[in-house]
């Protein structure tokens, strides 16, 4: 049987404290019952959220309590207060503030993601070192000068960061003094931050390596091993 999430806030939550792989979990399950939500459904099982998220019914149910919500069972979850939850948990109820660096061909084509929007962030401006893209446009945004960052009008919350390795140091040192709490870093090199700003990589050739592995892992098992006779 599927609990009934009860609305309410989420006090008493204390976020530091929910392992990180479930905090990567939960962007899964919110865009899951939103999905739901939008389509008038009002309830839904651990078990069809599960199926929508790639997890088990289990880890859904393991997960969803570690912020608190258990409730009654038999029915489900209520889509609409258990995406409020989600939205509350991850920062979402209020939009943040995102920003690009770098305003070349990864630059320009997140600036172009639809997502944003949708997942409560608000893609706020575009900056870039090099004088030849300020003052250009990608989208409804004009291509800013970087040393712009400190004294931006709407505080910044969030960058991306889509920058040459070579320029990702400097970048981040600007964002950091800015007060920006969180980078989503492109650049293949690693960032010295301060402590207050969570750096999270993104390595698409790493990525792609992990896939290789497990590609040729799955051509070795499907390959049949010949016999020999004498």
């Amino acid at each position: 049987m599927s609990e009934i999430l009860s609305a309410g806030s989420i006090e008493g939550v204390v976020r530091k404290d929910v392992p990180e792989r479930v905090i990567s979990r939960l962007p899964i399950y919110l865009q899951a019952v939103e999905t739901i939500a939008a389509i008038g459904q009002t309830t839904v099982s651990s078990e069809t959220l599960a199926a929508q998220s790639g997890v088990s019914p289990a880890i859904l149910r393991k997960d969803l309590s570690q912020l608190g919500r258990s409730g009654r069972r038999g029915v489900g979850y209520s889509a609409q207060d258990l995406a409020a939850t989600l939205r509350s948990f991850l920062g979402l109820d209020r939009a943040q503030n995102v920003a690009i660096i770098g305003a070349g061909r990864l630059g320009s084509a997140l600036a172009d993601y639809a997502g944003f929007q949708r997942r409560g962030l608000r893609l706020t401006a575009i900056f870039d070192s090099d004088e030849g893209k300020v003052g250009t446009t990608i989208g409804d945004l004009t291509v800013s000068a970087i040393a712009d960052l400190a004294t931006w009008a709407d505080p910044i919350d969030l960058v991306v960061m889509a920058v040459p390795a070579s320029a990702a140091p400097a970048a981040a040192r600007i964002a950091a003094e800015a007060g920006v709490r969180g980078i989503l870093n492109f650049a293949p090199t690693v960032l010295d931050t301060p402590e207050t700003v969570r750096v999270q990589q993104v390595d698409l050739a790493s990525e792609l390596q992990v896939l290789a592995y497990y590609s040729a892992l799955e051509t070795a098992t499907a390959t049949p091993v010949e016999e020999h006779s004498n």
